[in-house]
């Protein structure tokens, strides 16, 4: 945790007491158990519980990155070491969370697990942009079918259960962000490069690909083919220029 300044100690004046990030109150890092199976991140108002994340991982989430590909340098061990934290907030952290719209509080919990990155992981990164492998999300050449959105949609969702994706009022470049997070994207961002400015309500079915292909008896095809023949959209492998963080420095963390 960040050093507690003793009692007596000299007053911070409040333009530097400002600019010191937030941070949580207690948290404790376990290695996570082997084969303890995909990521887990469960937040209430006050805590939160993050369960077999890499450091990698750790660092995409608290820099709001879409993608481990933007998380550059680093040792090995950034990916083969994964850990379960459990933190809390305190109560004057509750109180101004609780005042915060939900973009400001989203913004507020990426601060918190910087600081702790910062301070159990001695991390260290510089941001910048560079051009890397990306997936450019653009029309077919036979052609969209997209439903526009009614007009006066105000609902805007995307879910996916079981490779069954549902949308209501969504644009492209949150349909671009949801794809990134696809294991058939294999860790490459997805760009929006459809042109498409409006949102659309649609369903998508496709098939999982468990690492032995697409079995021949599938209902539905793979996620690629899916997008272009239900959607009309298309993924395209290329190269562009994206946000990301390079790890100038990091440590292992003394476990709890």
């Amino acid at each position: 945790m960040l050093p507690v300044e003793p009692a007596g100690a000299q007053q911070v004046s409040p333009t530097v007491a400002a600019a010191v990030p937030p941070s949580f109150e207690v948290a404790s890092i376990k290695p996570s158990r082997p084969g303890s199976g995909n990521h887990n991140w469960d937040s209430s108002t006050d805590r939160v519980t993050i369960e077999n994340y890499s450091l990698r991982d750790l660092i995409a989430s608290a820099y709001g990155l879409k993608s481990n590909a933007q998380v550059l340098g680093g040792l090995q061990w950034l990916d083969k070491m994964h850990f379960d934290i459990a933190a809390k907030v305190d109560d004057a952290e509750v109180a101004r969370l609780r005042s915060m719209t939900p973009p400001e509080q989203s913004k507020e919990w990426k601060l918190m697990l910087q600081s702790l990155l910062d301070d159990r992981f001695g991390l260290k990164v510089s941001p910048g942009e560079r051009t890397i492998p990306v997936y450019a999300l653009v029309i077919a050449k036979s052609g969209l079918k997209l439903t526009p959105a009614a007009a006066n949609e105000t609902g805007h969702s995307i879910s996916v259960n079981n490779a069954h994706m549902t949308a209501t009022a969504i644009s492209m470049d949150s349909l671009a962000d949801d794809l990134t997070t696809m294991p058939e994207s294999d860790n490459r961002v997805v760009v929006n490069r459809t042109g498409l400015a409006i949102n659309y309500d649609f369903e998508l079915d496709w098939t999982r690909d468990r690492g032995n292909g697409i079995p021949e008896d599938a209902q539905y095809p793979s996620l690629f083919t899916a997008l272009r023949e239900q959607l009309g959209l298309e993924l395209k492998p290329g190269t562009g220029l994206v946000s990301v963080v390079v790890v100038e420095a990091a440590v292992e963390p003394t476990l709890d």
